[in-house]
């Protein structure tokens, strides 16, 4: 039996088994089109959060086994629980192949070969410069091809000093660790390819395909939580609940944090009445530990005063209200004084577990305990920030209470807190605490995403990212300034040095419009006008990326109108500026929501600068609030 029927038999679910023999025979097909075992190459395996990258990824690994690929790397974020727990599963579930983690320096050796060998490491400076001489030193590499499967390769391997003319260490020890065989496969894993589809050619970590894995029919991802119209498990808090909380003094509990946990207090019930054992509630308020110690006080403090008044009428009211919430989406829910029964007995032999989890917390904890952090167990309300933000799952996770903020989000980073997106919610059930400004951040960044996914299924070339002005795609530090490609909306953007060679074919396109204040056309008017038009240099004036964000701006927004302003006859000098008439320019500031294209056909008089030849001019603006990314190669 080959190596993926072992490992897909084992997973007693066909439609994912087949699931995952399609995603590797796709990415098989990739490779064996793009490799020729000399040299490196890298390919993206892009997932949604919480859809079973994992699942798919050691599929990959299996399937490569089969064709004759022996050596493979694992890395995790450097996360002690996250590296332990990887390096678990892929024990249990390789179970034909030699896996060994980062501490078993000792076994690897060549008589290890007779099987394919997987070595899960944490992206940690120590652990890779170890591992990195070792295969640098040890024969069991030389002549075969090394395979590494970065998980959450946008989160801590690309180059941070790219823009310093340096190399950050971590990225400095896998490229080390790639060179340490005569040919490597890299494949970067993540749910957010900001960062990885943005990188320059030369940095040597753009991606060469993607592949992209496609969620079972039971994920419930950002088209249902993040969904417009607003999605029925969305309630609204107030927006400055994080100020309430944050203020010096005594700590109270705010109306939506106190509604949320009543919510989670009554899915815990019905759990517990079906026999169930684990549900799990997420805070997640701000990156400061501070915050999140005010948080743990405040909900352990309500909890509290919860158990000594379960009595009162006013817990009784607070929880029937709960109770009614989540019933109008699950009618069958079972009955309230069934579920006040349970609430009490909850709250009398204190079953909740308030967590705090951030990098204090964690330094705090056992790392010999296998079982130091284990969210598949209990009823469990975890606080934190950046920590709840990748690796970590969430079984069960039913209830979310969401309040941080940030002046200039980045939304790889802000995706990646999307914990709730996953296959074991009860659907009817779920509740999301946000205030409506960041619920707003989240649509946006669904429909962004849906987008960049729609785009990198036809391949991975000319991919754009599009976000509202405010939201950067990813952190600066590891996007090469002199590569990027900034389109900003509300801005005119024109060909100083214009191209003279189809002016007769922009006449015949636009010689019904030339005495016309505006028109409305179609933007395939706009796309074969602007490639007939542009500047000699493509830094000046670069009509293929203005293009692409056109076709972008229609996936994103298929009611977007494109204005057409066409000017004749315009005796103008050359190097004048954007060369819009004070008139022309108000009014193409009047379309601040649409993509507004004006062209001048300047008679190019040589007294005037020109070369004697008339020529189209174009000037293009996008919409306002609207941020356009790509890479100039």
């Amino acid at each position: 039996m080959s190596y993926l029927e072992t490992y897909t038999n084992s997973l007693n679910n066909p439609s994912l088994a087949e699931s995952i023999k399609k995603t590797a025979k796709e990415v098989m097909a990739n490779v064996e089109s793009q490799f020729d075992f000399s040299g490196q190459l890298t390919g993206l395996l892009l997932g949604n959060v919480q859809s079973g990258k994992t699942g798919q990824m050691l599929g990959v690994i299996s399937d490569l086994a089969d064709k004759g690929y022996r050596v493979f790397i694992l890395l995790t974020t450097d996360n002690v629980d996250l590296q332990r727990q990887t390096y678990n599963r892929v024990k249990d579930a390789l179970t034909t192949f030699t896996v060994l983690s980062e501490g078993d320096v000792v076994l690897f050796n060549p008589q290890n070969l007779l099987k394919p060998i997987v070595i899960v490491l944490k992206k940690n400076t120590s652990v890779l410069r170890k591992w990195g001489n070792l295969l640098a030193s040890s024969q069991l590499n030389t002549g075969l091809c090394l395979c590494i499967f970065d998980d959450e390769a946008d989160a801590a391997s690309l180059n941070t000093l790219v823009n310093k003319n340096r190399t950050s260490t971590i990225n400095k020890h896998l490229q080390k660790i790639k060179e340490t065989a005569s040919s490597s496969l890299y494949f970067e894993v993540t749910a957010t390819p900001q960062s990885i589809i943005l990188q320059s050619g030369i940095s040597g970590w753009k991606p060469a395909f993607v592949n992209y894995f496609k969620p079972g029919d039971a994920y419930l991802g950002g088209n249902f939580f993040y969904s417009n119209p607003t999605s029925y498990c969305i309630r609204f808090t107030s927006e400055n609940e994080l100020e309430e909380i944050s203020e010096e003094g005594d700590v109270l509990c705010p109306e939506g944090l106190r509604k949320s946990i009543m919510s989670f207090l009554v899915v815990c019930a019905y759990k517990r009445i079906k026999g169930e054992t684990n549900c799990n509630f997420m805070i997640h308020p701000s990156i400061r530990i501070a915050i999140h110690n005010k948080f743990t006080e405040c909900v352990q403090e309500y909890l509290n005063l919860l158990q000594q008044s379960t009595s009162d009428d006013g817990f009784k009211e607070q929880l029937k209200d709960a109770w009614t919430d989540l019933q109008q989406t699950k009618p069958d829910l079972v009955h309230y004084d069934d579920i006040y029964e349970q609430v009490v007995d909850i709250l009398d032999n204190t079953l909740i577990c308030v967590i705090p989890l951030n990098s204090k917390s964690f330094i705090c904890r056992d790392s010999n305990n296998p079982d130091a952090l284990d969210l598949s167990k209990g009823f469990n309300i975890v606080i934190g920030g950046n920590t709840l933000g990748r690796g970590i799952t969430f079984p069960h996770l039913q209830t979310v209470y969401y309040c941080r903020s940030s002046k200039t989000p980045q939304a790889d980073t802000f995706w990646q807190h999307s914990r709730i997106f996953g296959y074991d919610r009860e659907k009817e059930l779920v509740r999301i605490f946000i205030p409506q400004t960041l619920h707003s951040l989240f649509v946006s960044l669904n429909e962004s995403n849906e987008i960049l996914i729609k785009q990198i299924e036809n391949g991975i070339d000319n991919i754009q990212i599009i976000y509202p002005e405010g939201i950067k795609p990813t952190r600066k530090n590891v996007l090469d300034n002199k590569y990027l490609n900034l389109i900003v909306g509300g801005v005119n953007m024109f060909a100083s040095n214009p191209i003279p060679n189809y002016t007769q074919d922009v006449d015949n396109i636009v010689d019904a419009y030339t005495n016309l204040e505006y028109v409305d056309v179609p933007a395939e008017t706009l796309i074969s006008i602007l490639k007939k038009t542009g500047s000699a240099e493509q830094t000046d004036f670069d009509s293929k990326k203005y293009i692409s964000c056109i076709k972008a701006l229609q996936e994103k927004r298929p009611t977007i109108k494109c204005r057409l302003i066409v000017r004749v006859n315009r005796d103008i000098s050359k190097g004048t500026g954007t060369l819009l008439s004070p008139t022309d320019r108000k009014l193409g500031d009047k379309f601040n929501d649409d993509i507004t294209l004006t062209i001048y056909r300047v008679n190019g008089s040589t007294d005037k600068g020109w070369d004697g030849m008339p020529n189209w001019i174009p000037n293009i603006k996008f919409p306002d609030g609207i941020c356009f990314y790509d890479i100039v190669e």
